[in-house]
C-alpha cells in the first residue's frame, strides 16, 4: 500500500447553475453561461476552499466549469489548466433541448429510451453512452492524479464525470444512475493513488445557504 504521503487528494466540483440548468434544457457538450446565482455558487466554493493549500486546479474547457475554476484559483494565485476529456457526457443532437422538446420530436425515441431497463448504456443521436463518458474521464482523473502525488487539486467538471468517478471507483452499476444527483457548486472528494482511489465524500453542498440549493435539470 502507497505511503499516507503519496495519497492525491482531488476536489470534484460542478459547476455553478448555467442558463440552460435553470431552463431544463440539456447540455452535454453545448456551452451555456453561468445565472447570477451560478456565479454565487462559485463563489461559495471559492470561499470554502481559501484556506486549503492548493496544488492547482483543472477544469473542463467547457465555458461554465472553465469559469467556475477560475474563481477556484484566484485565491491561490493560480491558472486554470484546461482538460477537454473532463467534459460532460455528449448528448448530440438533443443538446439545447428541453425533454419535451424531445418528446414532440421524436415521441417514440424518448418513451424506447425512458423505458429501457438500462438506458445509460445508450447513446443519444451522434452523442456518447455513459461508459464512453467513463472511458474518457477516468484516464484524465488517474492522470491528474500521478502528476500530484501528496497533493491537494480542484478539478471543476460536469455532474455526468463526477458520478462516472464515483460509480466506477465504487463499482455501481449503471441501473442506479438516477438514484444519485450532483449538484451544482458541490464538492465530491477522491483520495488515493492513480490505481487506487477511493471515495471520500460525496456531494458536499455545507457552503451553499438553502436558497441555492434548487434542484435543477439537466445533465451538464
Amino acid at each position: 500500500m502507497a505511503d499516507c504521503e503519496d495519497r492525491t487528494t482531488v476536489i470534484l466540483v460542478r459547476h455553478g447553475e448555467t442558463e440552460w440548468n435553470a431552463t431544463g434544457r440539456i447540455q452535454g457538450h453545448g456551452d451555456s453561461p453561468l445565472t447570477a446565482l451560478g456565479l454565487e455558487q462559485g463563489r461559495r466554493v471559492a470561499e470554502r476552499l481559501a484556506g486549503e493549500k492548493i496544488a492547482a486546479v483543472y477544469a473542463s474547457t467547457s465555458t461554465r466549469a472553465r469559469d467556475t475554476g477560475e474563481l477556484i484559483a484566484a485565491p491561490h494565485g493560480l491558472s486554470v489548466q484546461l482538460v477537454e476529456d473532463l467534459r460532460e457526457r455528449s448528448y448530440g443532437s438533443y443538446e439545447g433541448l428541453t425533454v419535451a422538446e424531445i418528446g414532440a420530436l421524436e415521441p417514440a425515441a424518448l418513451s424506447g429510451w425512458l423505458a429501457h431497463p438500462n438506458r445509460e448504456q445508450l447513446a443519444a443521436p451522434g452523442g456518447e453512452s455513459q461508459p464512453q463518458l467513463s472511458a474518457r474521464v477516468m484516464p484524465a482523473l488517474r492522470e491528474i492524479v500521478a502528476r500530484h502525488p501528496g497533493e491537494t487539486v480542484v478539478v471543476a467538471t460536469h455532474g455526468g464525470p463526477i458520478k462516472s468517478a464515483v460509480f466506477a471507483i465504487l463499482s455501481i452499476p449503471l441501473i442506479a444512475w438516477d438514484l444519485t444527483w450532483v449538484s451544482n457548486g458541490s464538492l465530491t472528494v477522491l483520495r488515493g493513488t492513480p490505481d487506487k482511489l477511493r471515495v471520500a465524500c460525496f456531494n458536499d453542498t455545507c457552503h451553499l445557504d438553502s436558497v441555492f440549493m434548487k434542484p435543477r435539470s439537466i445533465e451538464g
